[in-house]
């Protein structure tokens, strides 16, 4: 039976995060009526060439709610010639997310909830978190997104009712290590409140699966095809890490609060900050490199975007092409025991831009349809 709490369900890092949470409070037996989402809006910057997380002073239209905060809802943009893609499931999926506005450090975001909880009387939060680096110390090598993640739960610290944490698709994000989860497994407890791990089934699954098809969301596409069934090694991102979709990987786990918080000392030191400058300083003291940096080494990389509505811009000739370098490439990750590649690794691997991935990868879904389901191509 549905719990009948009402529950603040916050996406961790956004993006992939925002779907993830509607699957992860379905598994978790949530009743629809009774949940309001949050999530931070912080896209890729082929999508949004500006490094960070937006603000609502980025949106071209947002609703604003209370002092503190603002809701997307379908109808929500950001400001030409960035994309999110927060109100497209928004509207797909019926919902509507407050905005978490990280740039103004943990200390505005509890601001934030604090005016929510007196807005709406929610009962408990939930923070979501696809691959679980939410639950890393802060010093493991493989962190890749350790500014959202520490100032997400920096955020709920005080929060007026209790929080817990919900991780799905525990490790493919590929920034953790295997040594790294077996700590996790056996250091931090289960909640009380969700003492089972309750998986996402493949009706879930079945019922998001579509949004991939123009969501550009790794891990929760990973964690989808896991529950569908797929088995085996996928090689992720950019840089192409390894990752294992497993039976446990469906899988929803929740945590107390208070032993992640205990565990993660990035999100304890981003506390009381008030802006990102403050917190980049802090993910810099702990020897990790922030996202923004990544970014901005990206955005030195993008050439010229014009108008981002512009015709793809591939002929035959060079469709043909890709398609015969991706097959060399899949026979070679075969070779290596790759079973999948995500499309971001295709795009990598190929040197494509936005628009020209999306028409190679129409391209492939009518070649291949039995080889592609976004995120996933099977080599």
């Amino acid at each position: 039976m549905p719990s009948s709490k009402r529950t603040l369900v916050v996406a961790g890092g956004g993006g992939g995060d925002a779907l993830a949470a509607l699957m992860v409070a379905r598994a978790l037996g949530l009743a629809p009526s009774e949940v309001a989402y949050a999530t931070i809006v912080w896209e890729r910057t082929i999508y949004d060439p500006s490094p960070g997380p937006r603000g609502p002073d980025d949106f071209a239209t947002i609703k604003p709610v209370g002092a503190h905060n603002h809701a997307i809802d379908g109808t929500s943009a950001l400001k030409d010639p960035a994309v999110t893609f927060i109100p497209r499931l928004a509207d797909t999926f019926g919902v509507s997310y407050y905005l978490m506005n990280i740039r103004r450090g943990a200390k505005h975001v509890r601001d934030q909830v604090r005016e929510l909880h007196a807005l709406h009387g929610f009962e408990e939060i939930l923070v979501v978190d696809v691959g679980g680096d939410i639950l890393a110390r802060g010093d493991e090598e493989t962190l890749r997104s350790p500014t959202a993640d520490g100032l997400a739960l920096a955020g709920m610290y005080d929060a007026p009712v209790d929080v817990h944490v919900a991780v799905a698709g525990f490790g493919l994000d590929g920034e953790l290590t295997t040594a790294h989860m077996d700590d996790i497994n056996t250091e931090l407890p289960l909640d009380t409140d969700y003492a089972e791990p309750q998986p996402i089934t493949e009706a879930i699954a079945s019922d998001f699966m579509s949004a991939f098809e123009w969501l550009p969301s790794e891990v929760s596409g990973m964690t989808c095809a896991a529950a569908l069934g797929y088995r085996g090694t996928a090689e992720i991102r950019s840089s192409g890490m390894k990752v294992e979709l497993t039976d446990e990987s469906p899988l929803v786990r929740t945590y107390p609060f208070e032993a992640v918080w205990q565990r993660n000392e990035i999100a304890q030191a981003c506390r009381d900050t008030t802006s990102l400058d403050e917190t980049e300083a802090i993910v810099r003291s702990f020897g990790q490199t922030s996202e923004l940096d990544y970014e901005r080494r990206s955005a030195k990389n993008l050439e010229p975007r014009g108008d981002t509505t512009a015709p793809a811009i591939l002929d035959e000739e060079q469709i043909e092409t890709l398609d015969v370098c991706l097959m060399m490439y899949c026979d070679e990750a075969k070779g290596e025991g790759i079973d999948y590649l995500s499309i971001r690794r295709i795009a990598k691997v190929l040197g494509l831009d936005r628009n020209q991935l999306t028409q190679f990868r129409s391209y492939l879904a009518s070649a291949y349809p039995d080889r592609l389901n976004p995120p996933v191509w099977v080599c």
